[in-house]
């Protein structure tokens, strides 16, 4: 059988047929490597969830950012490949100040899909987990 081996995961920004899909095909460690590209993952930051996991996740990022463009009728900007980075820390300091302006649980979800890549670093998973946590005990 010529697909012996192959798997075929396919993550959707919605429910409507109209909606965006995106499928991928081969084994699980090249799907896997697919999905984390694709979605612009950090691999590392990845590597401990299971293929299952991150079918998830890249779904909760396909839909959160297709409800931030449908409901802000918001448009997607490339970032601009020219020009220095933003030191690690200062990216890292911007975002934890983010994270304590976020006035819902909803907000630190946006703010989680428009910045996965900057999850990977610990302080700053810490600080969200603790803002969410912060949040749920008001509400």
């Amino acid at each position: 059988m010529a697909d012996e081996g192959r798997i075929t995961v396919t993550i959707k920004y919605g429910k409507s047929l109209d909606d965006s899909w995106a499928v991928f095909r081969g084994s699980a460690e090249q799907v896997e490597h697919d999905i984390a590209s694709f979605f612009g993952l950090d691999c590392e930051s990845v590597t401990n969830l299971s293929l299952s996991e991150l079918v998830v996740e890249a779904t909760q990022a396909a839909q959160s950012t297709a409800a931030i463009v449908r409901g802000l009728d918001a448009r997607i900007i490339p970032q601009p490949a020219s020009g220095p980075a933003p030191s690690q820390d200062t990216a890292a300091g911007g975002l934890l100040e983010q994270i304590e302006r976020c006035a819902s649980t909803d907000a630190l979800k946006v703010l989680w899909a428009t910045n996965q890549a900057a999850f990977a670093d610990q302080a700053v998973m810490d600080s969200w987990k603790a803002r969410g946590r912060a949040l749920k005990a008001v509400a």
